[in-house]
């Protein structure tokens, strides 16, 4: 079996980013099932929950990532695989776009933008390839696993 590669970013031995990044993967793939609960029954209710859903998406997506970051950063063997580096750059690349979703959403002041509907399901495209790139970090390279003593 491969040494674990231990985080820097962890509490008691466990690593804050995997802790973390499940709440905007959830307000991100919610938001997806918001619009289309939108769409489905054109209450306005769903508006306001996509407005949310893409704000606190993208702010504890952005949150997660800086724990990711610092160990990208602070340790070298996490910084020498290819995979974390195409999974950190994915994830900007997600979370740019959820940005950009929620500020579509904010300026649209409660009216539906069939665009935010288009940047949900290219965001959701993007953090499920990101999503399984971290999770290959973990069970093949043994990224922030802590070693049973």
């Amino acid at each position: 079996m491969q040494e674990p590669i231990i985080s820097r970013m962890s509490i008691g031995g466990h690593p804050i980013h995997p802790m973390v990044i499940h709440f905007p993967v959830a307000f991100l793939l919610g938001l997806v099932g918001a619009d289309l609960a939108y769409l489905y029954t054109e209450d306005s209710f769903w508006i306001r929950v996509g407005l949310w859903l893409a704000g606190l998406g993208s702010l504890a997506g952005w949150l997660a990532g800086m724990a990711g970051l610092v160990d990208l950063l602070s340790v070298p063997r996490i910084r020498n695989l290819t995979i974390a580096w195409i999974h950190g750059l994915m994830a900007v690349m997600t979370l740019a776009l959820a940005s950009f979703n929620w500020l579509l959403r904010y300026k649209a002041d409660g009216v539906f933008d069939p665009w935010g509907l288009y940047v949900s399901l290219l965001t959701a495209a993007l953090l499920t390839i990101t999503s399984l790139l971290g999770g290959q970090m973990v069970y093949r390279h043994a990224v922030g696993v802590h070693a049973k003593s």
